[in-house]
């Protein structure tokens, strides 16, 4: 890949003006930062490119100097090179240099949501297959929305769930009080309110995110199940992220079968109005039988006396 194609992705994620710590041209292992991305709670991330082969990459570095913020810099180092879903971004290195702790990765595109029953199921699906393997390690994400998805543009657009600084173990207790996770109108409440993330916060925020798809006006296929997955009640909503994906997977499976009972429904009126019909054309034939067999009788009694 060329120099201008490199500064031509950066450019699509430079949106945030900074005074960045670190300038074009420094080097991070094999990785020479090019561009500034943007900033977050411990960290700034760079564009960048290899040194020998010209790849890009993402190169995001920690730049908070205590030591919670490094063990939570490491551990989402150890967390992106575990995972195996390419619905995350892809791993690439981690190290140190010029003073700071680093951690190089896929250089995704940002995008707009989806829009249309389709795409959007599609859309969901795939962010379910990489929430899902979070969830298998134990893990929650604690901050889907948005800002967070990116996408891979190479073949064809494929939403990846990024920004994993945040992920921690579920249940555990008070963990986004502690660390000011999760977004307001995304997280659930129990997250926001008590800093309870569990595995059906996760989904809290994965039904916004389908809602927000369709501008907060969701389909009728789509209403309930978003409804469901949004409930301020725990409980009430979808219990792991196999249940909801196969909700979105069947999202038309009930609406056929409302169809077809309307149907069927339709057609038994149809045939009780068809056959009342024909019961009551028989009754008339019937009575006007017997009142022709009555006067048959009459006249034959008048003929005898």
């Amino acid at each position: 890949m060329c120099e201008d194609d490199i500064e031509a992705r950066c450019a699509s994620h430079a949106h945030v003006a900074s005074d960045a710590r670190f300038a074009s041209g420094e080097v991070f292992g094999d990785w020479r930062i090019t561009a500034f991305i943007g900033r977050g709670g411990s960290g700034e991330v760079y564009c960048a490119e290899h040194v020998t082969l010209g790849t890009p990459a993402a190169v995001k570095v920690l730049v908070r100097d205590d030591e919670r913020a490094k063990a939570r810099f490491v551990g989402e180092a150890r967390l992106v090179a575990k995972l195996r879903s390419d619905a995350f971004p892809r791993f690439f290195a981690y190290g140190e240099a010029n003073g700071a702790a680093y951690l190089a990765m896929e250089l995704l595109e940002p995008g707009d949501l989806p829009t249309g029953d389709r795409a959007v199921a599609r859309f969901m699906l795939k962010l379910c297959e990489a929430v899902a393997e979070l969830h298998a390690l134990g893990l929650v994400h604690r901050d889907i929305k948005p800002g967070n998805v990116l996408w891979r543009t190479q073949n064809k657009a494929e939403p990846v769930l990024a920004d994993l600084g945040l992920a921690a173990e579920a249940n555990a207790s008070d963990i986004g009080r502690r660390t000011g996770a999760g977004t307001p109108g995304y997280s659930a409440p129990e997250q926001m309110e008590r800093g309870e993330a569990t595995e059906v916060s996760d989904i809290h925020s994965l039904g916004v995110l389908a809602d927000r798809c369709f501008g907060g006006r969701p389909p009728r296929a789509w209403k309930r199940i978003i409804e469901r997955a949004t409930s301020s009640i725990p409980a009430h909503r979808y219990q792991d992220v196999a249940s909801f994906a196969r909700a979105i997977r069947t999202r038309h499976r009930l609406m056929r079968m409302l169809l077809i009972l309307i149907a069927a429904a339709s057609l038994a009126v149809v045939a009780l109005v068809a056959w009342r019909s024909v019961e009551s054309r028989r009754a008339q034939q019937e009575d006007r039988l017997q009142k022709e067999h009555e006067e048959i009788l009459e006249m034959l009694q008048r003929d005898v006396y």
